[in-house]
């Protein structure tokens, strides 16, 4: 998994799903990782000639390509074209298909209108991905680097998949991992001890934050501590509090599978 070696980035070409790619490239870099580059024909809703489709994915991957060779020019880019018309089972299909290592897409905040790729499609991709995926907001300022990287760990845990990728990226950017709990006043001595137990190879910080509102919570906290992305557990995390976080937090959000 991480190393990354393969980044997948769902794209219908459209300023909103290009807006990931800074992101990627950046994580590329690093890496030595190929970007893949996902389009879907919804031929079922857009009927064309297969030769119209060709033509203009082409010109879109050509200009994908000079600003990759522009940022970094020893990444290589490839594109994979499939017909589908439930995208988000395409995007999960591929990934196993080509080996993916991470998912890198855009999502839009509460009140634009939801995109093919962008509402629905991300929703199924996070609900059990079969890899990590990085949500990045339509929007949100862009980040240089994953050096400070939040970790929300309730009472209940049952995976450490999130905490493990979080602090296995900080150690490579030089950075630290946040844990953060938002509980009740009965459950504050049960969530000092859950994250006393935690042990990892870079510097921690713990925060226990009394409340029931975990979304909020952690939007105030990302903002007041300048948090560069969250990574949540894709088990742990209920799928309406995963789209609430990523369409919340101001700073990219990692998904987690085990």
């Amino acid at each position: 998994m991480y190393p990354w070696r393969r980044i997948l980035i769902p794209t219908d070409f459209s300023t909103a799903s290009e807006w990931v790619f800074a992101d990627a490239i950046r994580i590329a870099g690093l890496s030595g990782a190929e970007i893949v580059i996902l389009h879907i024909r919804n031929v079922e809703n857009f009927p064309a000639d297969p030769k119209v489709y060709e033509y203009a994915e082409q010109f879109e991957l050509d200009k994908l390509r000079d600003r990759v060779r522009r940022a970094n020019a020893a990444i290589p880019t490839r594109l994979v074209v499939k017909n589908a018309s439930d995208p988000g089972a395409q995007i999960c299909q591929t990934i196993k298909e080509e080996s993916i290592d991470l998912v890198v897409m855009s999502t839009h905040a509460r009140h634009h209108v939801a995109h093919l790729l962008l509402g629905s499609t991300t929703r199924k991709v996070i609900t059990d991905p079969p890899t990590p995926v990085l949500a990045i907001r339509y929007g949100v300022r862009k980040r240089t680097s994953m050096r400070r990287i939040v970790v929300p760990v309730h009472t209940k845990q049952k995976s450490r998949a999130a905490l493990e990728l979080a602090a296995t990226v900080a150690a490579d950017e030089h950075g630290e991992v946040h844990l953060l709990t938002v509980c009740s006043a009965n459950d504050h001595a049960r969530a000092e001890q859950l994250q006393s137990a935690v042990a990892i190879q870079v510097p921690i910080k713990n925060a226990i934050v009394l409340g029931d509102d975990i979304e909020k919570e952690l939007v105030k906290y990302s903002e007041r501590n300048d948090i560069d992305a969250v990574f949540l557990n894709a088990d742990d995390s209920p799928s309406p509090l995963k789209i609430d976080i990523i369409r919340g937090v101001p700073a990219p959000v990692m998904i987690v599978p085990v």
